[in-house]
């Protein structure tokens, strides 16, 4: 009996604990699937396409966040409402981020995935920082890989072994609607 309460309790220890922390500047840090719009606003990040309709966020749906503070760019996060009512945009909680390294109108910001700085990493490099996670893809264009119920995509400019784009998810788009 007391073999097989050890076995759960390391598997449970397993599947939980599993979390995807984004570190910006240094200065703040957004736990995926936990941190509120109005958490990353009080850390001073701003939309960078704010419009009135954004006001709420329908239930079962999710909006976008365009994160910028000052001229600089620190990707696109994505903030969902899991509820059967409209809540406000800014008790969303964002649910994936996306980091464009080749925005031609802004500099992307240092943003650390679990401590670590992606921006200008290699094919390899990535492999060697993700080898605790399961790769489901290794294309071309895209590496993929499943850690806990996180999904991280890295992608790659045709002919080029540096990261262009990297989006980072929790599984929660699969159950919102965008209205």
């Amino acid at each position: 009996m007391g073999f097989l309460l050890a076995g759960m309790l390391f598997l449970t220890s397993c599947s939980i604990g599993k979390k995807t922390v984004l570190t910006y500047d240094g200065t703040f840090e957004l736990e995926l699937g936990k941190t509120r719009v109005a958490e990353v606003m009080e850390a001073g990040f701003t939309d960078r396409y704010s419009y009135d309709k954004k006001s709420q966020i329908d239930s079962s749906s999710w909006e976008n966040f365009y994160a910028m503070k000052n001229d600089v760019t620190y990707g696109t996060m994505y903030a969902g409402n899991k509820s059967s009512q409209k809540v406000n945009f800014e008790e969303g909680k964002v649910f994936r981020v996306v980091i464009d390294y080749r925005d031609p109108d802004y500099v992307t910001g240092e943003i650390l995935i679990n401590g670590v700085n992606y921006a200008g990493y290699t094919r390899e490099q990535i492999k060697e920082a993700m080898s605790e996670a399961k790769m489901t893809l290794d294309s071309e264009t895209y590496l993929s890989f499943e850690d806990g119920k996180f999904e991280y995509t890295f992608q790659f400019d045709e002919g080029s072994e540096t990261v262009c784009t990297i989006s980072i998810d929790d599984g929660t788009d699969w159950k919102l609607t965008i209205k």
